[in-house]
C-alpha cells in the first residue's frame, strides 16, 4: 500500500469513527445499563480507542477530540461544561490505547498472563462492590468473571495472544477516560476525592470490561474482513 493510500485509509477510518462517536453522544445511544449506582456505562469513548489501535495516535487524538467537543456541547451538568473536564482528558484516550497496543501485540505470553491477572483482580474488586449492594448479582458476576478470565488465559495459550493485547489496549483507553476525567473533576472542585474513588470503582470498571469486549470484537472482525478481501492486515 502506498503512502497516499495509507493516508487516505487513515483519514476515512478516523472520519467514520468520529461520525459514530458524534452519533453515540448526541443521540444518547452510547449508554449501557449496568448494576452500579451510576446506572450506565458509556461506550462513546470506544471509537477513539479503536482509531488509536487501527490507525495510530493521531487518528485516536482526532476522534477523542470529537468526543470531548460533543460531550462539552451536549452537557447538562456543570462538571461536563468545563473544557478541562469534558475535553482535555478525552484527547489522550486513543493515544494511550495506541501506545499500549503497539508493544503488547508482540509481548510474550508471560507478560500477557500478568496483564490477565491484573484484569482479574480489577474484576473481583468490581464484583465486591456489586455484592455490597446486591449480593446475588455480585456472586453471579464473580462466577462469570472467573470463567471469562479462565477462557481468556486458555485462548492465549492457544496462540491467540494478540486478542489479549487488544483487550488490554481497550482497557487502557477506557481507564484513561475515567481516571483523567475524575482527576480533573476533583482538581476543579466539582466532586470530592472520596466520591471520585467510589465512581471509579463502580462506574469505571464496568466501562473497562465493556470497552475490552467491544474493541476485541470490532478490531478482530475488521481484520477478518481485510484478509478476506486480500488487503493488508490492519
Amino acid at each position: 500500500m502506498s503512502y497516499n493510500e495509507s493516508g487516505l485509509r487513515r483519514a476515512i477510518t478516523a472520519g467514520l469513527l468520529l461520525a459514530i462517536t458524534l452519533l453515540l453522544v448526541f443521540a444518547r445511544l452510547g449508554m449501557i445499563p449496568v448494576p452500579t449506582p451510576a446506572g450506565n456505562a458509556t461506550i462513546a469513548h470506544i471509537p477513539a480507542i479503536i482509531a488509536g489501535i487501527l490507525e495510530g495516535p493521531l487518528a485516536g487524538l482526532i476522534v477523542g477530540m470529537g468526543f470531548g467537543f460533543a460531550s462539552l456541547t451536549s452537557a447538562t451538568i456543570p462538571m461536563f461544561k468545563d473544557p478541562l473536564v469534558a475535553l482535555v482528558p478525552r484527547l489522550l484516550i486513543g493515544i494511550t490505547a495506541a501506545w499500549a497496543y503497539y508493544p503488547l501485540r508482540r509481548a510474550s505470553k508471560r507478560v500477557l498472563g500478568i496483564m490477565v491477572a491484573v484484569l482479574y483482580i480489577l474484576l473481583l474488586v468490581f464484583c465486591r462492590e456489586v455484592y455490597l449492594s446486591t449480593p446475588w448479582a455480585g456472586i453471579a458476576l464473580a462466577v462469570v468473571s472467573t470463567a471469562g478470565v479462565a477462557y481468556l488465559y486458555w485462548w492465549m495459550r492457544r496462540e491467540e495472544a494478540g486478542i489479549i493485547g487488544l483487550a488490554i489496549a481497550g482497557a487502557v483507553g477506557s481507564l484513561t477516560n475515567t481516571v483523567l476525567v475524575l482527576t480533573a473533576a476533583v482538581w476543579r472542585g466539582y466532586i470530592p476525592g472520596d466520591a471520585a474513588w467510589g465512581i471509579g470503582l463502580t462506574h469505571g470498571i464496568p466501562e473497562v470490561i465493556v470497552s475490552a469486549i467491544i474493541v476485541v470484537a470490532v478490531v478482530a472482525a475488521l481484520r477478518q474482513i481485510g484478509r478476506r478481501k486480500g488487503g493488508s492486515s490492519l
